[in-house]
């Protein structure tokens, strides 16, 4: 299958091959191997609930009800803007604002990673300079060139952790 190359803004796209949202070979979530069929069947896949880890609550702002769904993917350093999530799943563009559970996070610092499938294809389209479907990151709002981790990054302790996504639509 085809590959994508880190494009300046794709950070977030490459994030979520996990989620089935762009084609990928197998994609891991905690050394479990994924596939889309896998993901569409169980969206938390993957994800195995271990003592002294908590949940994790990703509130996403701005979405455009529709049609599709959010592909959201939990990363650490090591994987940020990567063709894989640490952590992933799906949930539908119900409402203005949509909130994503993840549970038995491991501690650490993470990004958070969404995008919307608007046209419901099940894919992440890209364009020259990256996603031309909505999309955003936790964390602090960044401009110009490859999305850093640092201003993205949010902590998850041992009883788990918070992040908020606005998304930005294309024009």
């Amino acid at each position: 299958m085809k590959k994508f190359m880190l494009l300046a803004a794709a950070a977030p796209a490459l994030a979520l091959a996990a989620c089935g949202g762009a084609e990928t070979d197998t994609a891991t979530t905690d050394d479990t191997a994924m596939t889309d069929d896998a993901m569409a069947t169980d969206p938390m896949a993957g994800d195995t609930a271990m003592a002294g880890e908590g949940g994790v609550t990703v509130t996403i702002n701005g979405v455009e009800p529709g049609e599709g769904q959010l592909f959201v993917a939990l990363q650490n350093e090591e994987g940020f803007a990567g063709a894989e999530g640490t952590y992933t799943q799906k949930v539908d563009a119900s409402g203005a604002t949509v909130t994503a559970t993840f549970e038995g996070v491991a501690p650490g610092q993470y990004a958070a990673a969404v995008i919307h499938d608007q046209n419901a294809d099940g894919n992440v389209e890209l364009g020259e300079a990256g996603p031309t479907e909505a999309w955003g990151l936790s964390g602090t709002a960044q401009t110009g060139g490859a999305p850093k981790f640092g201003p993205a990054a949010f902590t998850v302790s041992e009883t788990g952790g918070n992040a908020t996504v606005s998304l930005m639509y294309p024009e």
